[in-house]
């Protein structure tokens, strides 16, 4: 009796078996006859997507807030800069629409400048928050800790500058491939840098400059205290 129960049991579940999807090769029957190595990937594997792997997945995990300390901003750079060190998407999954090599050519070129811009434009802001906007004669008595302070901000603004550089190279590099692609904000920043509208070189500089400005009024301060 016992045994007639299993059986049973098996003949009902046995059509359920049968027409279960195989969701690791479901896919497969899905393409055709030929289709590249590469295509070859479960559905299951959903990681795939939701786990960055390439450079267009870090850049669009980049996020800026209204409100921002420290840590977020160290964080973007941290992303981005994985992002450099990532291979791009396949040209069909790119975040424009490319119709020829040349145009891919271009884009990645862009993409390179506009994260290089925004690794930049990171230390930047972060040097802001150890800058001081105005030294005035009370702070004297904070003399050695704004000192301190001015020195961290100098040291990220130095920090910025090779990512400007390699952002500039890459938009000439750019500008040479006479072709517009469909990153238009992008394909703006670009001509504004090479025609030298946008030179953030100068803003850095102008930056530390001011900054090493403050830091003779502050020794004066402790010079003068002693």
């Amino acid at each position: 009796m016992k045994f007639k129960k299993i059986i049973l049991t098996f003949l009902c579940l046995l059509p359920s078996l049968l027409f279960a999807e195989d969701y690791q090769y479901q896919y497969f029957s899905e393409k055709d006859e030929y289709v590249p190595f590469s295509d070859y990937i479960p559905k299951v594997r959903l990681h795939y997507y939701t786990v960055p792997h390439y450079l267009e997945d870090y850049y669009l995990l980049f996020g800026m807030k209204l409100y921002y300390d420290e840590s977020s901003l160290r964080k973007n750079i941290d992303m981005l800069k994985m992002a450099l060190n990532s291979r791009f998407r396949h040209p069909s999954q790119a975040l424009v629409v490319v119709e020829t090599e040349e145009e891919y050519l271009k884009y990645r070129k862009l993409m390179f400048m506009h994260i290089n811009i925004m690794i930049m434009r990171n230390y930047l802001k972060i040097g802001a928050r150890y800058d001081k906007i105005k030294v005035r004669f009370y702070d004297a008595a904070f003399a050695k800790e704004i000192l301190e302070s001015l020195d961290i901000a100098i040291s990220l603004y130095k920090e910025a500058i090779p990512y400007w550089e390699e952002a500039k190279k890459h938009a000439e590099s750019a500008s040479n491939i006479k072709i517009t692609t469909k990153l238009s904000n992008i394909e703006t920043e670009r001509y504004k840098i090479v025609r030298g509208e946008l030179d953030f070189k100068k803003i850095i500089e102008k930056h530390i400059a001011s900054s090493e400005r403050k830091k003779r009024e502050l020794e004066k301060y402790l010079a003068s205290a002693k």
